[in-house]
C-alpha cells in the first residue's frame, strides 16, 4: 500500500477539472511538497510508487512521467517557493485516463508559465521544454483560490 495524501488538489479555474475531463477519484494520487532539501526524493519516490501501483512499469512512459513530474516540480520550487515570494508549499496530483498520466502541479502564485529560450550553452531553461515534447498536450490556468494548476498528459503506453 502506498501512503498517499489524498485532499483538495486545488486546480484550474474550471468548477472541477477532473470531472470535466472524465476523471473519478479511482487513479488520483497527491502529495503536498515544499521548498526543503528532502523534497526531491520524496517526490520521486512518490511518483515511482504510485506509477508501479498502477502497473506502469519501467520504459519509455515511466522515464517520460517521472522526467515530466519533476520538471514541473522543479520550476515550482525554483520561480515559486523559493523566490520567497510565496508562503507555504505546492500540491502534485497524477491521474491515471487510459493509457496516459495527467501531471498536475498546484502552486499559490498566479504568474503564468513562462517557457524561454535558452542559449546552446545555457545549463538550464529547458524544463517546459521537455513538458512539451514528452506530452501529447499541456497548459496551465488560474485557481479560483488566487494560484494557478500547471499541467501536462503523458502517453505511457503506446495505442495499438
Amino acid at each position: 500500500m502506498i501512503p498517499l495524501e489524498i485532499g483538495n488538489l486545488a486546480v484550474s479555474g474550471a468548477p472541477d477539472w477532473g470531472l470535466a475531463l472524465g476523471l473519478s477519484t479511482a487513479g488520483f494520487a497527491a502529495r503536498s511538497f515544499t521548498d526543503s532539501d528532502r523534497t526531491c526524493c520524496r517526490i520521486r519516490g512518490f511518483v515511482e510508487a504510485v506509477l508501479g501501483e498502477w502497473g506502469i512499469g519501467p520504459g519509455p512512459g515511466r522515464d517520460a512521467a517521472l522526467t515530466v513530474a519533476w520538471e514541473l516540480v522543479g520550476n515550482t520550487i525554483r520561480h515559486v517557493l523559493r523566490d520567497g515570494r510565496q508562503d507555504g508549499g505546492a500540491w502534485l496530483g497524477l491521474v491515471r485516463k487510459d493509457s496516459a498520466v495527467l501531471v498536475a502541479i498546484s502552486d499559490p502564485d498566479p504568474r503564468p508559465p513562462r517557457p524561454s529560450r535558452p542559449d546552446t550553452m545555457d545549463e538550464s531553461g529547458r524544463g517546459l521544454l521537455l513538458v512539451s515534447v514528452l506530452s501529447t498536450a499541456w497548459g496551465w490556468s488560474l485557481s479560483p483560490a488566487g494560484g494557478k494548476t500547471v499541467w501536462a498528459r503523458v502517453p505511457t503506453q503506446k495505442k495499438i
